[in-house]
């Protein structure tokens, strides 16, 4: 395996973590009377598509859960490696799975593995990671399980708890912890998105303090001004550049997209940041990360997201970029010796163009080679949906 491959394993941990506003010590390398969310089915595309793709990606994601019925993450530092369970992408499979109608049953599993870790991932003790808890509290409400006893938890309390209301940061998710305050963008949408969905009293804050994160040309700002800061909006801290990554403004546009229908400032700002997202796609379909370049979990999320917000030509050629990308389908006439040592991976998605080349060379049987493209793919596959049929173009 290449040192490239190797150090992308060992950041894809934090890259989650970051992603749900968890503390730097947490675990994840990121029945009731209350009506749970349905999932969002991506919308149907102007053109044919063809499901193969999604349907393989979906299979081969689940192969890779671990005995306990989750899905692992294996780093490298110092010349150690260290495997650990990795809540986060394992939530990210069940939304995935969700919102393409696929593999219900194995979804259901997934939410239970969830379930009985669940402590160890929003933080036990004095401990509560509220990005972590608000994603938690996502899953629960999208599966249909009870918010106020998920995993032994009432996570809707507990988002709730987390929710500043002093008027200059009224609305900002933040964290409980010793070893700071993780909480952004990312895991303030998860808590909109669910809080809206329960009926909580919370919700409009965390939604309007959410919508004032975006930046003027249309993105979502990451990071949080400090909370001692006058100003909580995009340019309130000079200090902290505000990053334009289409992760970010993609991943708070699907949490955003099922409010909407009833809220016009949502709409106006998901129109902003549609415009956005169309303006970062390359000609050829691809979006690149500003720290790691054009990659397939950037491509999938801008994708999925143009997907949900109705934008289905530019979902295609992204979806067809990921889907160059896959692993071969079984039968498409590319026969076993071209894919190498990916024989028998077939429907994973590599993160780029050399992660594909590295992995026909040395396969994924080293889990340090295979972490890469299952952190990458939990988040990317879901664009799959609008990948054209044989024969479209794209």
């Amino acid at each position: 395996m290449s040192d490239r491959l190797r150090l992308f394993a060992a950041g894809a941990a934090s890259l989650v973590l970051v992603a749900v506003g968890a503390s730097a010590c947490g675990s994840d390398s990121p029945e009731s009377g209350t009506d749970p969310v349905p999932a969002n089915a991506p919308a149907a595309s102007t053109g044919a598509s063809d499901p193969r793709a999604l349907e393989l990606a979906a299979d081969w994601l689940v192969g890779n859960l671990n005995a306990d019925g989750l899905l692992e993450n294996t780093s490298a530092y110092e010349g150690k490696t260290a495997t650990s369970v990795d809540v986060g992408s394992s939530i990210d499979l069940v939304l995935g799975l969700s919102a393409s109608g696929l593999l219900a049953q194995e979804a259901t599993a997934v939410t239970d593995a969830v379930a009985e870790g669940l402590p160890a991932y929003v933080g036990s003790g004095g401990e509560v990671y509220s990005g972590a808890s608000a994603k938690a509290l996502r899953l629960a409400v999208d599966q249909g399980r009870d918010p106020h006893d998920f995993g032994g938890l009432d996570l809707q309390a507990r988002v709730e708890d987390r929710v500043a209301t002093k008027s200059r940061i009224a609305g900002r998710l933040q964290d409980r912890s010793e070893f700071g305050d993780y909480a952004n963008s990312i895991g303030q949408s998860y808590a909109a998105a669910a809080l809206s969905a329960v009926g909580s009293e919370r919700a409009e804050s965390v939604t309007d303090f959410l919508l004032a994160q975006q930046c003027e040309e249309g993105f979502f700002r990451l990071a949080f001004a400090a909370k001692g800061a006058a100003e909580q909006g995009c340019d309130a801290d000079d200090s902290l550049p505000a990053e334009q990554a289409p992760d970010t403004t993609a991943l708070v546009a699907v949490q955003l997209a099922p409010l909407a229908e009833d809220d016009e400032q949502v709409q106006d700002a998901l129109t902003a940041a549609t415009k956005w997202l169309l303006a970062q796609q390359a000609d050829d379909g691809s979006f690149a990360d500003p720290e790691n370049g054009t990659n397939s979990n950037t491509t999938g999320l801008a994708g999925w997201a143009l997907l949900e917000l109705g934008e289905d030509d530019a979902a295609a050629r992204a979806a067809g970029w990921v889907r160059d990308l896959q692993v071969a389908q079984e039968g498409d006439g590319s026969g076993e010796e071209s894919l190498g040592k990916l024989a028998g991976e077939t429907g994973a998605l590599a993160y780029d163009e050399a992660s594909l080349a590295e992995g026909r060379e040395y396969g994924l049987a080293d889990p340090l080679d295979r972490s890469p493209w299952v952190v990458a793919g939990v988040q990317a596959f879901p664009v799959l949906a609008a990948a054209p049929a044989a024969g479209e173009s794209e």
